[in-house]
């Protein structure tokens, strides 16, 4: 009981010391939720973009176009063949108006250009689904293979800008991370700057509790603990933000945007939530004892 009392009193007055100087605590606490602001938007792009390139590197498929008025033995004779190669699972024909009502729900704009067609244009097609892993030096012998063969118009197998995709993922996080770390020590030294201007304004006091007795622990707790409280008000304030950045950019994806569609696909996971609370609370305990013993040296 002493000790949950004693981890009371910390915290007392550390609320105390945040409503008391409001300014002071407010300009700190806008620095941290910026920090973990950054970190967990980073976290956000970089998972719902890393779901995406998972659910297609699940649905990897090789799409052989077939020339008009193709005959339907040949047809059936390139299903066979392509389909007993050591990379294909499986192969389906996608007729021209499958086809059509697959681009026409990928989005609303495309669904309105499908419904003003007079005359379907996409060609007859064989979809070839891969076997896992892919090998993609494999599979561009394959698509060079398949486009010598006979009734074949084209064979698309456009997997390079997905890897530019993934690069630009890789580098999206490597840059949050880094602002991340910049900001995190911003936020420490301002957390840290702002406990020294309080552990001077009571410097007497302070002295006082030294001259009486107190330990260095009872009398940095308070100090700790209001860090402790403005780390956990910041993730608050951050998971705010970011909620609010979900909720807006699933509203625009919403009028037809298919690459906001993918980009709020999931919201940050309980664990990231946890590490983001965590996180701040850390950073702001951390900046609340840095600099306590310099600021209170006699």
């Amino acid at each position: 009981m002493g000790l949950l009392r004693m981890l009371g009193y910390f915290l007392n007055e550390g609320a105390v010391a945040l409503m008391r100087h409001k300014t002071l605590h407010g300009f700190a606490l806008f620095i941290v939720a910026l920090s973990l602001y950054v970190l967990g938007f980073s976290l956000y792009l970089t998972g719902n973009v890393n779901a995406l390139l998972a659910s297609w590197e699940r649905n990897l498929e090789v799409r052989v176009f077939l020339v008009d008025g193709i005959e339907p033995a040949r047809r059936e004779a390139l299903e066979k063949s392509l389909g007993v190669h050591p990379l294909v699972a499986s192969v389906r024909r996608v007729s021209p108006e499958e086809a059509l009502q697959r681009l026409a729900g990928l989005s609303p704009a495309f669904g309105a250009a499908a419904r003003t067609l007079r005359e379907n244009p996409l060609p007859d097609s064989l979809s070839l689904s891969l076997k896992g892993p892919v090998d993609l030096d494999a599979v561009k012998r394959l698509v060079a293979s398949a486009e010598k063969e006979e009734g074949v118009e084209q064979v698309l197998f456009d997997w390079d800008w997905v890897e530019k995709l993934r690069t630009y993922t890789r580098f999206v996080a490597l840059l949050g991370g880094l602002l991340f770390v910049a900001l995190s020590v911003a936020a420490v030294f301002t957390v840290a700057a702002v406990t020294r201007i309080l552990a001077l304004s009571r410097r007497e006091e302070i002295a006082i509790l030294r001259f009486v007795g107190a330990t260095e622990w009872s009398i940095r707790g308070p100090f700790v603990a209001g860090g402790f409280l403005l780390g956990a008000l910041s993730g608050v304030l951050a998971l705010t933000g970011l909620l609010a950045t979900h909720l807006l950019v699933a509203r625009f994806a919403g009028s037809g945007a298919l690459f906001l569609q993918w980009l709020s696909q999931r919201f940050l996971s309980p664990q990231e939530l946890l590490l983001l609370l965590g996180v701040g609370t850390l950073l702001s305990a951390l900046g609340g004892g840095l600099s306590f013993r310099s600021s209170t040296a006699r």
